[in-house]
């Protein structure tokens, strides 16, 4: 086969792949609808500023965002289950691997970079923390 021809077919390989990389790393989970209010990604304990988490009506709210795949998923969501039902609070628990789940978290314009993260009201908790933490965190909102 003439060199010319492997060299272009080689080239056509790396250009598709470094294109669709491109394309998959620069996706923005905003682009689903075009609204006025961006989608915040979730990608770092602690708080959410107060006005994004009011504009978003998290305030009130406790959402665990999980995944099929994640191993402390498995850990976290019987923790969290075991506390609803010890206190009486609703859990949205939002499994992105379905997509349903997944346009729920985006009618609230949040993202998560990582699974699980667990928001109660505006504050941020990403991995597995222990029964204690998250209960004293739901028992410490005002509403």
């Amino acid at each position: 086969m003439p060199r010319h021809i492997i060299i272009f077919g080689i080239t056509a390989i790396i250009i598709t792949v470094i294109a669709g990389y491109l394309i998959y790393t620069n996706q923005n989970p905003n682009d689903h609808n075009g609204a006025d209010l961006e989608t915040l990604v979730l990608d770092k304990e602690g708080g959410i500023d107060l006005d994004a988490c009011l504009e978003r009506g998290l305030a009130d709210k406790i959402i665990v965002l999980e995944s099929e795949y994640c191993s402390a998923c498995k850990i976290v969501v019987p923790r969290l289950q075991e506390i609803e039902r010890e206190l009486g609070k609703e859990i949205i628990y939002l499994d992105l691997s379905k997509e349903n789940d997944q346009n729920r978290a985006k009618e609230f314009k949040i993202w998560p970079k990582w699974t699980p993260t667990v928001l109660i009201s505006c504050d941020v908790f990403i991995g597995a923390y222990s029964k204690e933490k998250y209960k004293e965190a739901i028992e410490n909102l005002s509403y």
